[in-house]
């Protein structure tokens, strides 16, 4: 079965559209990240690191969470967020144990939870209004080992509030929980600022953070994340990450010890938030304009969007959306456990330079190229 990304690429490109479909920045980072880069890859290190981490991207992570984790016992450099996700996951379950996820979900998770013996268990998140919500009564009474807590959320842009992310670390206690927080997108968020779950009373100690530099430096593919978590449990995470992937890219965890240090010496990511505000806000404008019914994100860099047509088809909605507004977003069947659920969903997404997305602003807003939306 082909999957939907590579769908709506293909899609996308047949009809010379502008495609929002991919979570993927279309820019590199900033400039200084690119000469840390350079540096590290002629200087070295050209092999194997420790397992765990540079001391130096382990130092500069400590300094990155203002020293809520010790960098020898507690921090985990890995391949990206995705290796520390399954590192965390293979680490905690035992077969068959249950692991709540927020659906709609980003779609690895199901397949990393299994992949480690675990049986995924969809908890809604449901739109009232503009914005998604927890109901904390949606939570099940029983039968979980932990729970797969993604926030800023990808795809609907949800953000806890301080009421939601308070029942979640209750439910968490009550139930003995191990938590997997997976905060990739921890420095994007529009009005409120993200807090981790794992500052809430009694979570520290059974919360297990992984994020990386994909969302936070706009590098993607460096493949460079980490996992923050109480020494009991970086113990057994490092064990299955020594024998996954052993190290992550030595000279890259150079160059992100240096991005992450030079981006909060100048105030990058506050900056960063503010270009992609601007972005959010083009994005809802042109899908209201065009009688698509937006989600409002607090956080991350997607806008999941109701199709006009109740009940649609998402692909056949996309297809019509490429081929009247030379648009292309992400169909939502793979987001969720039963893709009937998905009807007339689509994810878009605005991590792209501003000129593609006044590009996609115009096409949306303006007049239909043939047939309707």
């Amino acid at each position: 079965m082909r999957d939907v990304y590579t769908v709506t690429d293909e899609l996308a490109g047949r009809f010379d559209a502008v495609n929002l479909g991919r979570g993927v920045p279309d820019f590199g980072g900033p400039p200084p990240l690119h000469a840390a880069a350079a540096r590290a890859v002629h200087d070295g290190p050209h092999q194997y690191v420790a397992s765990e981490g540079t001391r130096e991207l382990r130092a500069a992570l400590a300094e990155h969470y203002a020293g809520a984790y010790d960098p020898d016992t507690e921090i985990t450099v890995t391949a990206g967020a995705t290796e520390a996700l399954r590192c965390a996951l293979a680490s905690v379950l035992a077969p068959g144990d249950g692991v709540l996820i927020l659906e709609p979900c980003y779609d690895a998770y199901p397949p990393l939870v299994q992949s480690c013996g675990g049986r995924p268990v969809p908890v809604p998140l449901r739109r009232e209004g503009d914005r998604y919500v927890l109901d904390p009564a949606d939570l099940p009474a029983a039968g979980a080992r932990a729970l797969l807590l993604n926030a800023p959320h990808n795809p609907t842009g949800w953000m806890p509030g301080e009421a939601e992310l308070a029942a979640l670390a209750e439910f968490a206690v009550r139930h003995d929980l191990v938590v997997v927080a997976d905060e990739v997108y921890e420095q994007l968020w529009y009005g409120e600022p993200h807090r981790s779950v794992a500052t809430l009373p009694g979570m520290r100690a059974r919360t297990i953070v992984c994020s990386s530099a994909s969302k936070t430096l706009s590098v993607c593919g460096w493949r460079v994340g980490w996992a923050l978590a109480p020494a009991h449990l970086t113990a057994a995470l490092r064990d299955v990450h020594r024998f996954t992937t052993f190290c992550a890219p030595a000279p890259l965890q150079s160059a992100v010890a240096a991005g992450l240090r030079w981006a909060g010496e100048t105030g990058w990511f506050a900056a960063q938030r503010a270009e992609y505000a601007v972005r959010r806000g083009l994005l809802l404008d042109a899908l209201e304009v065009a009688g698509w019914s937006p989600a409002r994100p607090a956080g991350a860099f997607f806008v999941l969007a109701r199709t006009p047509v109740t009940g649609d088809d998402p692909f056949e909605a996309n297809d019509r959306l490429v081929r009247s507004r030379g648009v292309a977003g992400l169909p939502m069947t793979t987001f969720h456990s039963r893709p009937e659920r998905a009807a007339g969903l689509l994810r878009f997404a605005f991590c792209k330079r501003l000129p593609v997305m006044e590009d996609a602003h115009r096409r949306l807003t303006g007049s239909l190229v043939k047939g309707d939306v």
